[in-house]
């Protein structure tokens, strides 16, 4: 596993547990601590562009957005993640299309 994958893999755990531990008293300060929103119902879906906003301010990891999108896929995979791509609106017809981000469900 290359370097980028492992330091992503284990960041997307700890965004996981993050979550899990969080509750409608505390989502705010999981939050403020990565800054990134953690959506859904249960606080534990987020969006690739903010993930990568947080690598670079809060994990002092930079990454390229496609080097994420290329990581994204196999590091889910591999911690049991959901993850769905997402493509820019003017290339929603393209059935073709790269993902442009990624939604991720950190637990389900």
């Amino acid at each position: 596993m290359n370097n980028n994958l492992q330091k992503l893999s284990k960041i997307l755990l700890e965004l996981r547990s993050a979550s899990i531990q969080a509750d409608t008293g505390t989502i705010k300060d999981v939050m403020a601590k990565y800054d990134m929103l953690f959506l859904g119902g249960n606080f534990n879906c987020i969006y690739s562009v903010e993930l990568l906003h947080s690598l670079k301010k809060v994990f002092d990891f930079e990454v390229s957005n496609d080097e994420l999108n290329n990581l994204i896929p196999i590091a889910c995979k591999s911690l049991n993640m959901n993850f769905e791509p997402m493509v820019e609106v003017h290339n929603i017809s393209n059935a073709n299309a790269p993902a442009d981000c990624y939604s991720i469900t950190l637990w389900e």
